[in-house]
């Protein structure tokens, strides 16, 4: 049923844009952004068992990276976003060598001092950065195949088919023997490395993939807002990464995406009430993490078995009667 519920919702994403206004696709292709974002978060927060406040850095490095290289160098958005990509699963790799090895409250505090150093980075390497004012008139991506991206319908199904494969190659990877061997090390680490598994390589593993998901959110991120900043990347950047996570569901793949739907179009709901916007974002999130331990998610879960019992007990009344 679940199968199902997916394919219809994804037919659904290809269907209804047409019909759609300009700015309601945009909508769309930002939730599609933040998907990418959310789902790099929760690889690492639900199957590593890691809490990365540095996220956004990687985001940033590819966002950067890919701009840099088409407005400078002239290169072409197909041939910067792969160099981007490899350069943030260079760092990635590099910074697990440090991080990685810590625990708990280290490991957080280290990695949120990583995003900061980032955004300082960025914020005063004004020669190549162009420091706070950022990059501004970020082109879409070149013409493909005869599509133009520059039309926002475009370059929402382009966003929509980036995320579509990385779900499923990380559903893929979450299935497979290296995401079982994920969950054992978020589950128990000192007996995961009792029983020969290889605690750092797996970590490592896990978060080279979750940079290189938050990297596609990147260079997606720039063509889609045309101009980017530091202050686009900041902590807050990451933390609402970890909410959608919460709010969506811990430890599920579908929860993330929940989450980055929520937290996309709840505050455009609440958008006449602008001056409490912040208060009722904080409610609603509070009422979430409170009675919905499992996220949206979970409920989900439970509303379906809960039709599911109703179900067998009408036909097993019906048998009795």
């Amino acid at each position: 049923m679940s199968r199902i519920a997916a394919a219809l919702f994804v037919t659904g994403l290809i269907v209804v844009p047409p019909a759609l206004g300009s700015y309601q696709v945009y909508l769309l292709s930002l939730t599609l952004v933040w998907s990418l974002l959310a789902l790099s978060m929760g690889l690492l927060l639900g199957y590593v068992g890691q809490l990365n406040f540095g996220q956004a850095a990687f985001v940033a490095i590819a966002a950067y990276v890919s701009s840099l290289l088409r407005i400078d160098l002239g290169l072409s958005f197909w041939l910067a976003a792969p160099v981007a990509l490899v350069v943030v699963m260079v760092v990635a790799a590099f910074i697990g060598v440090i991080t990685l090895r810590l625990r708990g409250p280290f490991f957080v505090l280290v990695t949120l001092a990583f995003g900061e150093i980032v955004r300082i980075v960025i914020s005063n390497w004004q020669d190549v950065t162009r420091g706070p004012i950022g990059l501004r008139g970020i082109a879409p991506p070149e013409g493909f195949l005869g599509i133009d991206f520059g039309n926002k319908l475009a370059f929402y199904y382009l966003a929509l088919a980036v995320t579509l494969v990385c779900t499923l190659a990380l559903a893929r990877v979450v299935r497979s023997r290296t995401g079982r061997l994920l969950v054992a090390l978020r589950e128990d680490e000192l007996l995961a490395a009792f029983v020969g598994i290889g605690v750092m390589r797996q970590k490592m593993v896990g978060l080279c993939i979750s940079a290189l998901v938050a990297g596609l959110g990147g260079v997606l991120i720039g063509p889609l807002l045309t101009v980017i900043s530091p202050g686009q990347f900041s902590i807050f950047t990451s933390v609402d990464m970890v909410v959608m996570v919460i709010v969506g569901g811990v430890g599920t793949l579908a929860g993330p995406l929940i989450g980055a739907v929520f937290l996309t179009y709840v505050p455009e709901v609440v958008r006449f009430a602008n001056e409490y916007r912040p208060v009722m974002m904080g409610f609603l999130l509070i009422m979430v993490t409170m009675f919905l331990p499992g996220g949206l998610m979970g409920l989900m879960r439970r509303l379906t078995h809960a039709g599911s019992g109703a179900a067998l007990a009408r036909k097993a009344a019906a048998r009795a009667g």
